[in-house]
């Protein structure tokens, strides 16, 4: 039986590379998929591809697919793949393929006809560049998407993550939350021990908005993550998020 609550969207980004993007959006298309909704995923842009069915398929976007259990072809899930795993205007320049928003924005709305939610991760954070003007905030603002920051709880996260909603604000992005996950093991050192300790309570008080976790450390983006999630957050506030 699905949800009461009305689902259209989310864009999953992140404070920096490696924050653990693509395992919460993994998570939420599980739990959501496991709640009975019809789930579709994108990585609209993608660098580090490799070949499959004829053409460059990020990894990140394979694992989404399983969490959610997609069917949806790989030119709509899985716009534009470069090879090499760089920079995503650099890899787009060393390629001499320019990234084009409007195709993109295409395979997306395809999606969105498709489907009761469509989860979609971003590359890097906001102000990755995609073109020489244009970055990750501007493809998320087309797509008119609420945005879920993924962030670390350690040492600098405050930093990245105020700065992060401090452009999102700034552009009129609508947040609709901030997740903390813990990317890597638990630290040994005692500082880096205390700050993880800490900063959660520090971001909600600064951040202005929800701020949720941190989620305990999950090796691999393929391993029951709809009940890791729930756990780590709770059914509410999994429903608060993608409502």
């Amino acid at each position: 039986m699905k949800p009461k609550w009305r689902v259209r969207g989310l864009f999953v980004t992140g404070t920096d590379t490696g924050v653990g993007k693509t395992l919460i959006a993994c998570a939420l298309a599980a739990w959501a998929h496991r709640c009975g909704l019809d789930v579709g995923v994108m990585k609209p842009i993608a660098t580090g591809g490799h070949r499959l069915d004829g053409r460059w398929v990020s990894e990140d976007a394979v694992h989404l697919v399983r969490a959610a259990g997609s069917a949806d072809p790989w030119r709509l899930i899985n716009p534009v793949c470069f090879r090499e795993p760089l920079a995503p205007w650099t890899a787009a320049r060393r390629a001499r393929r320019p990234i084009q928003l409007p195709a993109i924005l295409t395979a997306f709305g395809q999606l969105a006809a498709r489907h009761d939610v469509v989860i979609v991760e971003g590359i890097g954070g906001l102000l990755v560049p995609l073109t020489e003007r244009l970055t990750v905030a501007d493809l998320a603002a087309r797509m008119a998407l609420p945005i879920v920051v993924v962030a670390r709880p350690g040492l600098g996260t405050l930093n990245h993550t105020l700065l992060t909603l401090e452009e999102a604000r700034r552009r009129g992005m609508p947040v609709r939350a901030v997740v903390l996950n813990h990317a890597e093991p638990p630290p040994r050192g005692p500082m880096a021990r205390l700050a993880e300790a800490t900063n959660p309570a520090a971001l909600k008080r600064l951040a202005r908005l929800p701020v949720f976790g941190p989620l305990p450390f999950h090796r691999g983006a393929g391993k029951n993550l709809a009940g890791w999630i729930e756990r780590g957050l709770g059914e509410s506030t999994l429903a608060s998020i993608l409502t």
